[in-house]
This record gives C-alpha cells, structure tokens and sequence, in this order.
C-alpha cells in the first residue's frame, strides 16, 4: 500500500526567515473588514516578512473602497479582484499571486490575536504539522446573536467540531483559520472550486488523507461574529449540510466523521414519525423523537447556562433546533437531488525565483 503523500515525501523545513501571506476572501464586508485587517496588521510578525491580499468577490456595499483606503496607507496590504465571487476563487486568485512561505487564512469577519502567525509559524517548525491554528471563539451583538454564539460554541450545537469549543492542545480535523506550509498548497492544489461552501473543510480532509497533521493551539483564539437572526443562520446550516454531500462524495462516499450524519437522520426520524402516525393513527409516534429532543435542548440549554452564565441561553431552544434541521434539511436536499460530482482544485505552482527575491 502506497503512503500518503505528505508521510512518503515530508515537508521541507521552512526557511529561518519565513515570508508570510495572509489571505482573505471577502463579499459585502463592510461592519467588519476593518477591524479583520487592524488585528492582521497588527500581528507581531517582522512588517517586510507579511503580505496581505484581500480578494474582494465584487462587493457592493463599502467592502472595497475600505479595503482601498487601508492599502493607501499600508502597502503589505493589496486588493485582488475576484470576479467569480465565491470563496474558493478568491482564495485561489489570492493564493496564485502570494508570495509567501507560509500561507494563513483570515476572514472578513473575525478578528485574530496579535500573535496568530507567530503560533502558527513556531507550531508548524515545532511539530512537524502541515497545517496549524487556534479556535473559534463565536460572538454575537444582540441577544438572538449570542444565542447563536453559544449554539455554535458547544458540543450541544457543533458536536465534534473541536475548533469551535476544545481548550486544548491537540490534533483536530479541521481548522478555518489554518496556518500552512506554502509547500502543501503545491504538492495538495488549491481550494475546490465546485464547492461553494465547505472547501475549506473539504481541503482539510484532503491534507489529512494525504498524511498530514492538523494542531489546535488554544490560546490563539480569534473573534467570530456570528450570523444575527436565525433565517441567516437557516441559509448559514444548510449551505454546510448541502455542500457537505459533494465532500463527501468527493472521498469516497463516506463521511470523515459519523456525526455529519446525526442532522439528517433527526430531519428523517421527525418525518418519519410523522408518517407513522398518520398511516396508524397512533399519534404518540409522531411525539417520539420531538419529547427526545425537547429533553436534549433542556439538557444543553441548563448546562449552557451554568457554565457560559449568558441569559441569552434561553434562546438557544429556538437556535439549537434551526442549526440541526438546517443542515440535515441541505443535506437531504443535496442527496436528492443527486449533482454530478465536479471537482476543481486548481494546481498552486511554486514560487517563481522573482517572488523569492522580493520576498527576501
């Protein structure tokens, strides 16, 4: 049996003065952006050793000119435009003109620790990891957002998803905010354009199958803020249930992790019950797996409440049941309807010998 590519071959050790790019893909940004690019600026990481490129998707709120104006006054900072709109190609174009050693992804919307690059760069050198990264710590700025905040910070909400809730140091399956050997993106491709969301997630999957090592490092928490109403969270959950299928399928047909199930065997457990009851007439059958889950969310929202001390628990049992139904309502709909499985990650080439040069 052959190995994995990144155990057969490792990675070559980074330079002692690395170049680091940061990366962002952006779309209609506006309350957030500047704040992203401050925490990134901000980062104690030697100023001629960091780029940042922004890939503005053709925003059309104030996204852009905020963007323009940060990079009239600091010139590690520089717009891509990204036509297509969509993550994956914004990250792809932004990555095809960096020209660092080492490659970090940020959001538009979060905002990470002044020493996240400095981490992540120590952590890949001292682990031999392929990729590194601190958690998500969700935020939300009405009550409704705080319940969706927690919702999304708790096993309860999230499950294994280990970057949203762990506090300690250890190998995960997957992190948003990754810091990466530049080397992985040109042995591995780029971000799987066919996935309009979950090609970070997917891209994940793809180095761990490939052998490589992803680090949680908990105390490099960046700030999230979270969707603010629970329709956006709806269209939020079931984007990643929807795309999640094509990840999937994309390995072979079977989930990294059984809990990618969970969402939608609830959504077909409540139909099922429904239809249950209505062939027999013994309605009980349709109260089953809702009294089951009513006992869930008392349970998670009780101890949400003891150990977070947030009253906008109270809200999680109208935020807990959207994420859960959403997602597994996406899922089945992609099952459904049964797309053709369209690859594209685009190969990363090297460095050229110029880009070294102005990176030194």
């Amino acid at each position: 049996m052959n190995r994995p590519a990144l155990v057969r071959e490792p990675l070559a050790p980074l330079p002692e003065r690395p170049f680091v790019t940061v990366l962002l893909a952006v779309r209609n940004e506006e309350r957030h952006i500047s704040a992203a690019l401050d925490a990134v600026r901000a980062q104690d990481w030697p100023r001629d050793l960091l780029e940042i490129l922004v890939a503005d998707g053709r925003s059309t709120d104030a996204t852009r000119a905020l963007v323009e104006r940060v990079a009239a006054r600091d010139p590690r900072v520089r717009l891509v435009d990204n036509p297509e709109r969509f993550v994956a190609q914004g990250l792809n174009r932004a990555l095809a003109e960096s020209r660092g050693d080492v490659i970090v992804r940020v959001d538009g919307h979060c905002r990470v620790p002044s020493g996240y690059v400095r981490a992540g760069v120590e952590a890949l050198r001292a682990h031999a990891l392929a990729c590194a990264g601190g958690p998500v710590r969700a935020l939300g700025e009405t009550p409704v957002a705080r319940a969706i905040a927690l919702a999304m910070s708790t096993p309860f909400g999230v499950g294994g998803a280990t970057f949203r809730w762990s506090h300690t140091a250890c190998d995960v399956e997957h992190l948003p905010f990754g810091v990466w050997p530049r080397e992985v993106f040109e042995r591995l491709g780029g971000f799987d354009e066919a996935l309009v969301r979950n090609q970070d997630d997917e891209f994940s999957d793809r180095l761990r199958r490939a052998g490589g090592r992803i680090r949680l490092l908990p105390d490099q928490a960046s700030d999230y803020w979270s969707r603010a109403s629970l329709g956006g969270l709806w269209r939020q959950y079931f984007g990643y249930g929807y795309w999640k299928v094509r990840v999937i399928r994309k390995r072979g047909g079977w989930p990294s992790s059984p809990r990618h199930l969970v969402p939608a065997a609830f959504v077909l457990g409540l139909t099922a019950g429904v239809l249950a009851a209505a062939l027999t007439q013994v309605w009980a059958l349709a109260l089953a797996v809702p009294a089951l889950y009513a006992s869930f969310l008392a349970l998670a929202t009780l101890s949400t409440w003891v150990t977070r001390g947030d009253d906008a628990a109270a809200l999680l049992p109208f935020a807990l049941p959207v994420m859960h139904a959403a997602y597994g309502v996406g899922f089945l709909r992609a099952l459904a309807t049964g797309q053709p499985l369209v690859s594209a990650a685009p190969a990363i080439a090297p460095r050229a010998p110029e880009a070294r040069e102005v990176a030194a």
